[in-house]
């Protein structure tokens, strides 16, 4: 028997004592008509199965590399002179590559390989264009390990979310436009029956291949620049969700026998809900900034408006299993699906505080927002892509094993610890300007790095444990199971009593839709703002001193700071909130006026360094010795060495250091 003959006699039968769509019918009649015995596996599963094994190989070993990356820049943190001199592996340079091997190396071409199969599955055709499909594999793979070298070789664009040199952003995105379009085929086969996962899994590959084309294109400077990277990021994480969604639908339905193609209002509220509002949230990192304050508010509505999809999918998922969990054969698939339902779910509470003003004063700029990635990535992204994985290769009765215990230990430990540093993390910023016993910057910085110190070895450790755990699934990730398991027989179907008979989202419309929320996204979090000159004219700040002429000493330093990814652990943007008091003037669109990028940052491992020029303890002559040796004037310090820099790169970077007052 081959590895798809589970796969096969897991068809259910139509239940009885419902009514039928017509669909329901045909499939019904070609599950009689169609034995196990006859056929293991049908064309359409031979070839969606290809296709994400191939899929989930190349992005498993790219995976490993992700997670090895993020380790060791974890250690950095904790243990700054380790491979002290390397320029390669300091943590601005170590950090940005990771979470482009994790996110474009592992979650896309995971996603994207797993929707294939789902959707030849459901709609009973083969992958449509397998051709694209192979070179959209090629391309985003590539796109992502050479995107990942080129910022270790200081190649950084310094553009927020967009580290990646443009060449390899550019190979990501004609991947995506390709996987768009062999999804697009695969589905428009059966366009009328897509069922909630189609819907989904469609859905995803058009929002990738919008967002990243949209980030090749040369954004504005100052301000409107930071929101226009901003949505593309957003756009990213709108794909991890809905590709994520997908995959969940499909494997819960799958392993339920459940009609993957029957269409309810309920997951149609899901599904719409949550790419209106996700669609619209780009300026979650955007909150308390030099951003106009229409957009943030937009932006807190759609976070309060985040927890409709997800309250209507968790309960849509919830009745479409009731009656029928007990009787699931395959656990293993069935626990890594509630892990990935539950770290997505915990997401979205930790998005919403994170953009609710009120909290977001303490936890904006912790590490809350590395914790909010973990969730969303290594949490429901990797584990829906887990749970896929053992679909495909014909589930297990048996649930426990040592990846799955050892990777979902190491989620709840990471993501538990970034969320708790985070809180420690603001009240800690808090704790100086309201006590008035030392500032947040300078010496006073011990205090955040003596706080955050236990956090971050507890994070190191879980994500220890986190890559051991992928090295163990990379080498058993082409293990089969030969065994039927059984699949429970159809419960009572639910019905809400909503009004009118479902409407199928035929592809058609589902493809105009999913255009239509992202192009109006688009116009409102991106086009207004830019179109904005409210407080856009250049400030006394930009003019006297963030102004860099080309070639000079300050553009030079500037562009070495980038390189060496300074802006993973420094922020320059100073907020009207409690914990930035002492920091200097409060930022404001102007003061960015001449600069592209923003180097705005997202955490604040090291201090802010919008006004670090203006401060009192500032001394211009102490910076090429601090950057050459952060701990001789601070032991305390967790800043790398940049002892590889020549004298006069020191010199240069120490220059538009001083520029920053």
């Amino acid at each position: 028997m081959t590895d798809d003959a589970p796969s096969a006699a897991r068809v259910p039968p139509a239940p009885t004592g419902t009514r039928n769509h017509p669909h329901q019918e045909d499939a019904a009649r070609v599950t009689a008509e169609t034995s196990p015995n006859d056929v293991a596996h049908t064309n359409s599963d031979d070839s969606g199965a290809r296709t994400a094994r191939s899929h989930l190989l190349i992005a498993s070993i790219l995976f490993l590399a992700g997670i090895l990356a993020a380790t060791f820049a974890s250690l950095q943190l904790v243990l700054p002179n380790v491979a002290t001199g390397l320029a390669v592996v300091t943590y601005g340079r170590m950090a940005p590559a990771s979470r482009i091997l994790i996110t474009y190396g592992w979650a896309v071409p995971g996603l994207l390989g797993l929707g294939y199969y789902a959707l030849a599955h459901i709609t009973g055709s083969g992958v449509g264009r397998r051709v694209p499909a192979t070179a959209s594999l090629a391309l985003i793979g590539l796109g992502a390990a050479s995107g990942a070298v080129g910022v270790l070789l200081g190649l950084s664009s310094g553009i927020s979310g967009q580290e990646a040199p443009i060449w390899a952003r550019g190979l990501i995105a004609i991947g995506a436009l390709l996987a768009a379009v062999a999804t697009s085929s695969t589905a428009r086969v059966s366009g009328d029956r897509l069922g909630t996962a189609g819907w989904y899994l469609t859905s995803a590959p058009l929002l990738l291949a919008a967002s990243t084309i949209l980030g090749l294109i040369p954004a504005p400077a100052g301000i409107p620049g930071a929101i226009m990277s901003s949505f593309v990021g957003s756009g990213v994480t709108l794909f991890l969700l809905t590709g994520s969604i997908g995959l969940l639908y499909f494997v819960f339905g799958r392993i339920s026998g459940s009609d993957l193609t029957a269409p309810r209002h309920l997951a149609a509220l899901g599904f719409w809900s949550l790419l209106l509002v996700w669609a619209f949230m780009n300026g979650t990192e955007l909150i308390y900034s030099a951003a106009p304050d229409w957009l943030e508010t937009i932006t807190v509505s759609m976070a309060i408006g985040s927890f409709v999809p997800a309250i209507a999918i968790a309960t849509d998922i919830g009745l479409m299993l009731r009656g029928r969990v007990a009787g699931i054969g395959d656990r293993a698939s069935l626990r890594y699906a509630v892990v990935a339902a539950l770290s997505l779910i915990a997401a979205t509470g930790v998005n919403f505080l994170l953009t609710w003003r009120a909290s977001s004063a303490i936890i904006g700029y912790s590490i809350w927002v590395q914790g909010l990635s973990v969730l969303i990535v290594l949490g429901g992204a990797s584990f829906a892509i887990f749970a896929g994985h053992r679909v495909l290769n014909g589930g297990k009765a048996k649930g426990g094993s040592f990846h799955f215990a050892s990777s979902t230990i190491a989620l709840l430990v990471a993501a538990g610890a970034l969320l708790v540093g985070g809180v420690l993390n603001g009240f800690s910023w808090a704790g100086g300007p309201a006590s008035q016993k030392f500032p947040n910057y300078g010496g006073g910085w011990e205090v955040t790095t003596s706080t955050l110190a236990p956090v971050l070895w507890t994070f190191h450790f879980a994500l220890m444990l986190y890559a051991v755990a992928q090295i163990v699934f990379l080498i058993r990730l082409g293990s089969r199971n030969d065994e039927v398991l059984p699949v429970p027989d159809h419960g009572d179907s639910y019905d809400l009593q909503f009004a009118g008979e479902p409407r199928y989202v035929t592809w058609r419309r589902l493809t105009r839709g999913v255009a239509a929320v992202w192009i109006s996204a688009l116009v409102f979090s991106v086009g207004l703002p830019i179109l904005d000159t409210t407080d856009r004219e250049p400030t006394l700040l930009a003019d006297t001193a963030r102004t860099y002429d080309e070639g000079s000493a300050a553009e030079i330093g500037r562009n070495l700071y980038i390189a060496q990814g300074c802006a993973e652990c420094h922020s320059q943007e100073v907020r009207p909130v409690g914990t930035d008091v002492g920091l200097g003037a409060v930022s404001i669109a102007g003061d960015y006026a001449y600069e592209n990028p923003v180097l705005r940052g997202t955490i604040r491992f090291g201090p802010d360094l919008m006004h670090v020029a203006g401060r009192e303890d500032f001394a211009a002559d102490a910076i090429a010795p601090h950057l050459q040796d952060p701990r001789v004037a601070r032991p305390w310090s967790n800043m790398p060495s940049y002892s590889y820099l020549s004298q006069a790169d020191l010199d240069t970077l120490a220059i538009y250091i001083q520029t920053l007052r």
